[in-house]
């Protein structure tokens, strides 16, 4: 999803869910890559396993 998307989710400004985006990325919890004007962001297998509820495994 793009930062825009995101912003429009959660009903935030677009800077405010750029840094949101920016922690979840510093905690290895998203992945982000730009796609001409956009950043788009996908979770990562640790983010997908904290959604799940999974126990930690390292």
């Amino acid at each position: 999803m793009s930062t825009g998307g995101i912003a429009a989710q959660l009903f935030l400004a677009p800077a405010s869910a750029s840094r949101h985006t920016a922690v979840l990325r510093e905690a290895g919890l998203i992945s982000s890559h730009r796609r001409r004007h956009e950043v788009l962001h996908r979770r990562t297998s640790l983010g997908e396993a904290l959604l799940n509820g999974e126990p930690r495994t390292a």
